[in-house]
């Protein structure tokens, strides 16, 4: 009898301690979808600071969480959002060691991408009139690699076709920061130097408005540098090209004219949904 007696406190003392875990996650899940709730009210009104202290909260503490995940892709997007580039680029990478194989992942490359050409503009350097493609090349080529990641990885994705379009434009980019740099050696009578800029231009950016006043350029250094047949068979071979494409003025590049970012809002953790995107609660909604 003694023995059928703790075996029944056995049984209520472990119906007790599953009941008490049960409480607690429904309470978790509680304060974690208050925390979620408070970020997304502050995402509809713009206010990126607080969404990011609220998401930086729920994922504090609760990492393992109903709302884990969305919260590591909303705040990618927050971040963003906020201006803060290196927390962008960190928050992505961040998503990818925690969820490599997520159907958002492609997102977070795209984000990074967008956050590393961002960190070549400003508001300082916009009032002065800097040239974005006169800033440093460093980012430049970092976003270049993260877009070309995700087009050659996820090529279906639904980002792949906006990363090609950022492709292109870091492309002419390239080209018109080198075609600068030949130009800034030219000014000072560093012919040499311009010259070898130029050829880069001409061999490694193939395509772009930058290839004709750089060939124009090499020419010029040439004569300058006294190798008048280089000079003479750079124009013949640029009256040649200018023939054989029916002496066409190339199109002004997308980097020249009015050209906007998309800047996608965050995926649900379902996955992609068609631009919907998170701060709606783990299983999809948008904003």
């Amino acid at each position: 009898m003694t023995r059928f007696l703790a075996i029944l406190l056995l049984i209520g003392l472990l119906a007790g301690c599953a009941g008490n875990t049960q409480t607690s996650n429904r309470l978790d899940n509680a304060e974690a979808a208050a925390l979620y709730e408070a970020a997304s009210e502050a995402a509809g009104r713009n206010d990126w600071q607080t969404a990011i202290s609220e998401l930086e909260s729920l994922q504090a503490q609760y990492p393992f969480g109903l709302y884990a995940t969305q919260a590591q892709l909303d705040i990618i997007h927050a971040y963003f959002q906020a201006g803060e580039v290196a927390s962008t680029v960190a928050a992505a990478e961040r998503f990818r060691r925690i969820n490599p194989r997520h159907r958002a992942v492609p997102y977070s490359w795209y984000m990074q991408g967008l956050a590393l050409e961002e960190k070549n503009r400003g508001p300082v350097k916009d009032w002065v009139g800097i040239n974005d493609v006169l800033r440093d090349p460093v980012p430049r080529r970092q976003a270049f690699a993260a877009y070309t990641t995700l087009v050659e990885d996820y090529p279906d994705s639904e980002y792949t076709d906006m990363a090609r379009g950022r492709l292109d434009v870091l492309y002419a980019e390239g080209a018109e920061f080198q075609l600068s740099v030949a130009r800034f050696y030219a000014d000072r009578d560093a012919w040499v130097a311009a010259a070898r800029r130029a050829i880069t231009v001409i061999e490694a950016f193939e395509g772009t408005a930058a290839v004709k006043p750089a060939t124009d350029l090499l020419g010029t250094a040439y004569q300058r540098l006294g190798l008048d047949a280089l000079a003479d068979g750079v124009r013949t071979a640029q009256r040649e090209t200018d023939r054989d494409a029916g002496d066409r003025i190339p199109d002004t590049p997308t980097l020249y004219e009015e050209e906007t970012m998309e800047v996608p809002p965050a995926p649900t953790s379902e996955g992609p949904s068609g631009g919907s995107g998170g701060m709606g609660g783990p299983m999809g909604g948008g904003l």
